[in-house]
Parts: structure tokens; C-alpha cells; sequence
């Protein structure tokens, strides 16, 4: 397959599965390294994807950030707009301090480890979603429907820190807000909402994050030639806008639980079949 086939096929898996509690940069990373790219150059690859769904969902959003924008005017006000901006600040903050240290840890691990290594981490890390996203699907089950304002500070560098903690592969991103949210009695549609709302400055940061700390992405991406990332970033950005409205009517009802747990036995057992190999 050529790599800017490839690249289409990635573009179209991040386009979906962006928007469900699967780690969307997971699979992404494991197309490329089924390929036979590096396990660092697919987990930057994983992330840049992130540009092209950010580029459909700020236009998606782009009434909710417009009216958070406003409230700058009265940042410290009791407004919904002012509570918007602080929690998009505060959260996004908190991802940065946490998901920074985490890209640089993962980086260099998959670059230094073996195939298999790297693969059964993964995998574990999949599981690990599988529980997160169990616990989730409870609480939407039970969870009370009806919005609810902005979360307040405490629970915007909760939900903030939660998200940091998705720069590990195979980790997602929606379970690990989406969970905090219902935690602290947030309907189902509100606290997807909000989780989804905070994917936007979060889409932008996992994209430029590698063109931030490997002087100018160029050490990632040395290897990599610019059709295929134009092909993977305007195709998930496609994809993304075509289906992020019809998978936020859905997300609350799939059992993300078990399609994590069916993607990480699968590449907890592709580890050892590579192993044996």
C-alpha cells in the first residue's frame, strides 16, 4: 500500500474514532507501525492527526468558543460565557502540564523499545481504557438529563489533568473527561458536551506538540513525506466534519467498553505473534 493510501486510511479511522471513547492516536499509531514505520514516528503521526479533526472542530463549535471569547470582557463574571472561558483555560492548562512531561516519556520509550515492547504497552493501556470506559457507561445509564453550567475551578483542572493523562497510547482522550464529568453529576449530554468542547484547544495543543519540542517537527517527520501528512490531515478533517454531529447523538449509548477491550486483546496477542515471529 502507498503511504499516501495509508495515510487516507488513517485519516478516515481518526475522522470516527476521534469522537468515541477509543484512543483515536492508538490507532493511528498501530496502522503506521503495521506498515512498517518506527513506533516513535507513528505515535507523532498519531498526534499530528489530531490538526485535521481540531480544524473541524473548532468550525463545529465555533458558536460555543465565540461566546467564551466574549466572555474576556468579564473574565472573574458569573456568566455562563465567563465560566465557559475559565473552564476551556483552566482545563487546557492542566492538560499542558500534565500531557507535556507524558509525550516526552512516550516518546522516547517507543523509540527506544522493541516491537513487541512497545505493542504490549499498548495493549495494557487498552485494558486499562477498556475499565475507564465500563465505569463511564454506568454512569451514563443513571446519569440525570438536563445542562449544566461550566464546571467550576477545581473540577476544570480535574478534568484537565484527566485529559494530560491521554497522551499515553491507547488511553482515550473522551473517557478520561467524559468520566470526571459524570462523576460530579453532569447529565450524559452536558458532560459530553463539555468534554467534546474541551477536544478543541486539546486537538490543537497533541497536533503542534511535536513541532514544539523536535525543532520544528523536523525529526519526527524526517522520514515522512509532506503528501502523505497533507493527505492524512484534510481526510480526517472530512471525515471529522461529516461525522462528528451524527457521533455525538450516538457515543452515549456504544459500548466503547467493549471495543477497547476487543482492540487491546488483539494487540496483546499481535504482540507475541510478533514475538514468535
Amino acid at each position: 500500500m502507498s503511504s499516501v493510501w495509508l495515510a487516507v486510511m488513517a485519516g478516515v479511522v481518526q475522522g470516527i474514532v476521534e469522537w468515541l471513547p477509543v484512543s483515536s492516536k492508538t490507532m493511528i499509531t498501530l496502522i503506521f507501525a503495521a506498515a512498517g514505520y518506527s513506533f516513535g514516528t507513528a505515535y507523532v503521526l498519531g498526534l499530528l492527526a489530531n490538526l485535521g479533526s481540531f480544524l473541524a472542530a473548532f468550525w463545529y463549535f465555533r458558536r460555543d468558543l465565540a461566546g467564551a471569547l466574549g466572555g474576556a470582557r468579564r473574565p472573574l463574571a458569573g456568566t455562563p460565557e465567563a465560566r465557559t472561558l475559565r473552564y476551556l483555560v483552566l482545563a487546557t492548562a492542566a492538560t499542558g502540564v500534565v500531557g507535556v512531561p507524558i509525550y516526552e516519556l512516550v516518546k522516547h520509550a517507543l523509540t527506544a523499545a522493541t516491537g513487541t515492547a512497545a505493542m504490549l504497552a499498548i495493549g495494557f493501556l487498552l485494558l486499562a481504557t477498556s475499565m475507564v470506559n465500563a465505569r463511564r457507561e454506568r454512569l451514563t445509564r443513571v446519569a440525570q438529563e438536563g445542562a449544566l453550567e461550566a464546571p467550576g475551578p477545581v473540577v476544570s483542572l480535574i478534568v484537565g489533568a484527566c485529559q494530560g493523562l491521554a497522551a499515553l497510547p491507547g488511553v482515550s482522550r473522551s473517557a478520561m473527561t467524559v468520566t470526571p464529568l459524570l462523576l460530579r453529576g453532569y447529565s450524559a449530554n452536558a458532560a459530553l458536551r463539555f468534554s467534546f468542547l474541551l477536544d478543541v484547544p486539546a486537538l490543537l495543543g497533541a497536533g503542534i506538540v511535536p513541532f514544539i519540542v523536535e525543532q520544528g517537527g523536523a525529526r519526527p517527520l524526517g522520514h515522512v513525506d509532506a503528501t502523505t501528512v497533507a493527505a492524512l490531515l484534510a481526510v480526517s478533517a472530512v471525515v471529522s466534519f461529516a461525522t462528528i454531529h451524527a457521533v455525538l447523538r450516538v457515543t452515549v449509548r456504544l459500548r466503547s467498553s467493549l471495543i477497547t477491550l476487543v482492540i487491546g486483546v488483539l494487540t496483546i496477542a499481535s504482540a507475541f505473534v510478533f514475538r514468535l515471529r
